[in-house]
């Protein structure tokens, strides 16, 4: 009842709450707080995912025939070009204040209740949820104005600093009322396992955030995480489930999940990375009845990270070279002239009929490099792997699915410890970096490693975390943000930062706008 009250919940609750109807069991917290998620989840796999994957070197959305050039926004995000008028910016900022201005009125009304652990639990939520997103503000626009009261006035922007102590208290103070438990009751909503494994993105990243490294702390954050497994509240997935927990029909049986959002079909239409993978000839052979956008590449050097570890279950997730149906033995076929299959084929039988077998090419040729166009015929619309990590339901008709997205995952947090321990922190439980990135690699079937560096480890990262919005967090924190990947060779540091958005700036004169922009 609380896990679709969460998702079901958009209403003004300002005009539905008042001191003669506010709730008093937990189910009734819950559906009072279900604004929240419901707004967090409204941006979080749409422009911040897209904006947290284009930007690093994970993949890149191409043109054809002109779809999905739409203005260059995509390219911005490859080049590092974007300008504070860029529109996803724009949304990612408004998105999370949106979110933020959610928790601080429900906050404000249910401050008030009668007073019971269902409250005190719910307030740590709203808590966690505010401190959440400030962490993902500070983390892409650095110093950001504080606003923790519903109603406050314009502010000018608290340092980064100031931003990252706010998120901290936030979190410690919210710990002890939040659940224990990591089941469906909280799922979609913040437990102490995700509570502790925010605060241990907080200091992993502490140096990049403030200039002063917290790895010691990042490690005692991971170790509470990791006691939760003795009792059985979250584990590695096993090898044989690995794919599945990324599927349409995942959810709380998922232990390995420490914070989802819980998107529906039906309830909670907002998730939409499914649409990205895809050809448009696959929805036909594998008999989906949705419309498919097949826009997004995966760059050569990055599928390369996975090397020639065959038995890397998770290779699974992507569509290279030839395609086949669904029984995996019959081609995937498209019918076609010659000139159809490529709009440069200039040969006398070019009106000539034939059978292709659709084959994904590993190369991103670009024939307008100046619009990233690939050409729209069908050797054009087949350049570049695809990742498939979100499998689409064969029963929406629309590009929004039920797959529940993995904000953070118990796999991150072995890997945060790890690196952590790799940067200097002091091992604790016997634990070593090998030994835990082994943990990680065993589980997949890949093969385990003598030794690890920490350029093998953001690899690590990179194979395990891909498309779940941290590539462009781990970029910067390994400093490699500034490197060259397929037609990108910007180095500004600066970059590291995105603009305040255009828009913020007008109505708000108070903000300073971030060097470089």
């Amino acid at each position: 009842m609380g896990l679709t009250s969460c998702v079901n919940l958009d209403v003004d609750i300002k005009s539905e709450l008042v001191p003669e109807n506010f709730p008093t069991t937990e189910e009734q917290f819950v559906a009072a707080s279900g604004v929240v998620y419901t707004e967090f989840a409204k941006g979080y796999t749409d422009n911040y995912w897209l904006q947290s994957e284009l930007t690093a070197d994970v993949g890149v959305i191409t043109a054809n025939g002109g779809n999905w050039f739409d203005g260059g926004i995509y390219q911005d995000f490859h080049y590092h070009d974007w300008t504070y008028a860029h529109s996803y910016i724009e949304n990612t900022w408004s998105w999370l204040y949106k979110t933020i201005n959610s928790c601080n009125k429900v906050y404000s009304l249910l401050i008030d209740a009668e007073d019971s652990d269902s409250k005190h639990t719910t307030i740590a939520e709203l808590r966690t949820m505010r401190a959440f997103c400030y962490y993902l503000l500070m983390d892409n626009f650095g110093g950001v104005p504080l606003v923790v009261e519903f109603g406050e006035d314009l502010k000018p922007r608290s340092s980064r600093q100031e931003v990252f102590d706010y998120v901290e208290k936030e979190l410690k103070e919210a710990l002890p009322d939040l659940r224990t438990v990591n089941d469906v009751s909280t799922w979609g909503r913040p437990t102490q396992l995700a509570a502790y494994a925010m605060l241990a993105k907080l200091y992993l990243n502490a140096e990049v955030f403030t200039g002063t490294s917290k790895y010691d702390e990042a490690v005692a954050m991971c170790d509470a995480v990791m006691a939760f497994e003795n009792r059985g509240e979250t584990t590695l997935t096993d090898r044989s489930q690995y794919l599945n927990m990324f599927d349409y029909d995942n959810g709380p049986d998922f232990k390995e999940y420490l914070f989802a959002i819980p998107y529906d079909e039906n309830s909670l239409q907002s998730f939409r990375p499914s649409r990205y993978a895809l050809s448009i000839y696959h929805p036909e052979a594998w008999n989906f009845k949705f419309t498919v956008s097949s826009c997004m590449r995966i760059l050569l050097d990055y599928y390369d990270l996975y090397e020639d570890d065959t038995e890397d279950v998770r290779l699974g997730t992507f569509l290279v070279e030839e395609q086949y149906m669904l029984d995996g033995v019959t081609p995937m076929t498209v019918t076609a002239t010659k000139v159809q299959l490529d709009s440069r084929y200039d040969g006398e039988d070019k009106e000539a009929v034939v059978d292709y077998h659709i084959r994904m090419t590993k190369e991103i040729e670009f024939r307008d490099i100046a619009t990233f166009d690939t050409g729209d015929d069908v050797v054009g619309r087949l350049v570049g792997y695809r990742c498939n990590k979100y499998p689409a339901s064969t029963t929406q008709p629309d590009h929004y699915h039920s797959n529940d997205f993995p904000v953070l995952r118990y796999a991150d947090v072995l890997l945060m410890k790890a690196e952590a321990i790799l940067r200097g922190a002091a091992a604790t439980h016997g634990d070593t970096p090998l030994a835990l990135v082994n943990r990680i690699r065993e589980r997949v079937g890949a093969k385990t490693w003598s030794a690890v560096t920490l350029d093998q480890f953001l690899e690590e990262r990179g194979r395990e975390l891909v498309l779940e919005a941290w590539r462009r967090n781990d970029l910067i924190r390994f400093g490699k943000f500034e490197d060259s990947w397929l037609l990108k060779t910007d180095a500004d540091v600066r970059k590291r930062l995105f603009p305040i958005p255009k828009t913020k700036m007008d109505t708000n004169t108070l903000l300073e706008q971030n060097p470089g922009y």
